[in-house]
Parts: C-alpha cells; sequence; structure tokens
C-alpha cells in the first residue's frame, strides 16, 4: 500500500474544495410565479407612463431644494473601517504567530 503524503492531501483537498465551490449551485426551488397560459395577467400597467395620458392622474409635485443643501451624512467613518480591519488582521496575526511551532522555523 502506497504511502500518500500530508501535502499531496492537501493539495487534492484544496482541489477537490475549488471543484465544488466552482460548479453552479442547482436552484430547484425556483418556479415562475405567472401561467404559461397567462391567466389573470393584464396588459396594460397599473399607472399611467411617461407620455401615456397626461393630466388623468394627480399632479405631482417635486421637493423643495435649497441651493446650497448638502447631502446627508448617512454613512460611516471610513476611519473607523480602516481601523477596524487593522485591528482585525493584527489580531489575527499575532494569534497565527503565537500558536506556530518553533521547530519548524
Amino acid at each position: 500500500m502506497a504511502v500518500v503524503s500530508s501535502r499531496s492531501r492537501r493539495v487534492s483537498a484544496a482541489l477537490l474544495a475549488a471543484v465544488a465551490l466552482s460548479v453552479p449551485a442547482a436552484a430547484s426551488a425556483q418556479d415562475s410565479t405567472i401561467p404559461d397560459d397567462g391567466a389573470g395577467v393584464s396588459a396594460t400597467p397599473p399607472v399611467p407612463l411617461d407620455g401615456d395620458g397626461a393630466g388623468d392622474g394627480p399632479a405631482t409635485t417635486r421637493p423643495e431644494t435649497t441651493a446650497g443643501s448638502e447631502l446627508p451624512n448617512t454613512g460611516s467613518d471610513p476611519r473607523l473601517l480602516l481601523m477596524t480591519g487593522l485591528a482585525l488582521s493584527l489580531l489575527g496575526l499575532g494569534l497565527r504567530m503565537r500558536t506556530v511551532d518553533a521547530d519548524l522555523y
């Protein structure tokens, strides 16, 4: 019986994982919501589209804007994200260096 090295096992496991992740997943639960014969589906839109029946619907108003208005601050601070990512990376590196086998180096 041939002895398989741990390196060849790791390589074959990595190749198997790459093949498994590259194969597209089956979507058996997806199904069409419209029946094949189109029963109950209307061909007219529920609201008039641009150019269709102008003046038939209620008048739309635009929100008032001022010339000097600024956009609202809805995002997060990128420095906080950078520092969090750096801290997590250093924590992972520290744990890796702590658990490394000293006999290998």
